[in-house]
């Protein structure tokens, strides 16, 4: 597979702003992608739940998208994902279907599986509902290289949660993008956990297609040491009453570097809907560098839109308090850290996985 990908201006905003704030776009410099090798250590779980077809992804039965705009990290990082993969499924839920057990989808990189480029189609039809997890994890220090994409479609009426477990090692690349295109009253509730990779570089875009539509992004992110966290998120209204929701929590420590990108945008015909974003960071160390950029764009009247970012450094008071009944500081502040993360950790509905996600935060923190 080729693998001479350009890693210049990466997660570009829909819009540009001022060069000199260095957050329209990321370029990752002097990093070059492996060849792309075989990739034979993944794990299907549900695939036997009543309503539920999963098949292997081919050529042949890749959907078309019928896109009007860019989405995912880059064109070119895209392409690779949807037609260079090397792994890849089409995840369907029946008409009608209410699908009570989530589907399980694990991705185990390790020292013979270091290179994952997944392409994942999910589509749930008319009136069904559905929960779908993908974990990516590493079980050694191999160096890895993952890219991902998911595209998920939401008929009229159905209702789809997506989530996204990122718990790669400290030596793996990660890109992931993703897209949604939610029909009439259906809604495509995605949560993302991005823990892991030495660097990690995330795309979602929610395209609210038709009248009621709706589509919500949950996230948290972790960084340690000298990593690279890039995000841009974009939710765009076309049908009236629409409503969409960004939600993001995040932590940083070390030297780590963290870009938010947060866009609202709302189109014309896009009458009453609503759309609400809102991250925020707390700084564990003077060195690191957070930056944000929450974008609001409207072509239509009749609509209401809130952004909001913010960062600052874990309250002293709390930590106080947690110490003084016996907790050390390290404790204290990962409770503290714990108590913002667990309304998205806690949408997950998979113990396991829970505690796998709380494990790898606790491992993080105390990894100084």
């Amino acid at each position: 597979m080729n693998n001479n990908l350009n890693f210049n201006n990466l997660n570009k905003t829909p819009v540009r702003t001022k060069s000199w704030l260095n957050v329209n776009d990321i370029t990752l410099r002097d990093y070059k992608a492996p060849e792309i090798g075989s990739f034979n250590n993944d794990k299907i779980t549900g695939s036997d739940l009543e309503g539920v077809t999963i098949e292997k992804l081919n050529k042949g039965n890749v959907f078309p998208l019928n896109k009007k705009f860019i989405y995912g990290v880059s064109d070119e990082i895209v392409n690779q994902g949807e037609f260079d993969f090397n792994k890849g499924y089409v995840i369907n839920i029946a008409k009608n279907a209410k699908v009570q057990e989530p589907i399980i989808i694990e991705f185990n990189m390790d020292n013979e599986n270091k290179t994952l480029v997944d392409n994942i189609l999910i589509v749930a039809e008319e009136d069904s509902n559905a929960k779908v997890i993908i974990k990516y994890n590493s079980l050694d220090d191999s160096e890895g290289y993952h890219n991902g994409v998911c595209k998920i479609f939401s008929k009229n009426n159905s209702n789809i949660q997506v989530v996204k477990v990122n718990l790669l090692n400290k030596n793996t690349m990660n890109l992931d993008s993703n897209l949604s295109d939610v029909g009439y009253n259906g809604k495509v509730d995605f949560v993302s956990i991005d823990l892991g990779g030495k660097n990690s570089i995330t795309n979602y875009h929610g395209d609210l297609l038709e009248d009621n539509s709706e589509s919500t992004l949950s996230s948290i992110y972790l960084g340690g040491d000298k990593k690279v966290i890039d995000m841009n998120y974009v939710m765009t209204h076309k049908g009236r009453r629409s409503k969409s929701e960004i939600t993001t929590k995040g932590a940083l420590k070390g030297e780590a570097n963290k870009i938010f990108r947060g866009t609202l945008d709302f189109k014309r015909g896009a009458s009453r809907s609503v759309g609400v974003e809102d991250e925020y960071c707390m700084i564990l160390s003077p060195k690191v560098k957070g930056k944000a950029l929450p974008l609001l764009l409207c072509e239509e009247d009749d609509v209401s839109g809130e952004h909001a970012a913010a960062s600052g450094k874990i309250d002293e008071a709390k930590l106080f308090y947690l110490m003084s009944r016996g907790l050390s500081y390290n404790d204290a502040r990962r409770v503290i850290i714990e108590g913002a993360f667990n309304p998205i950790i806690d949408k997950i509905d998979n113990e396991n996985i829970r505690e796998a996600i709380l494990a790898s935060i606790k491992e993080c923190l105390d990894n100084e």
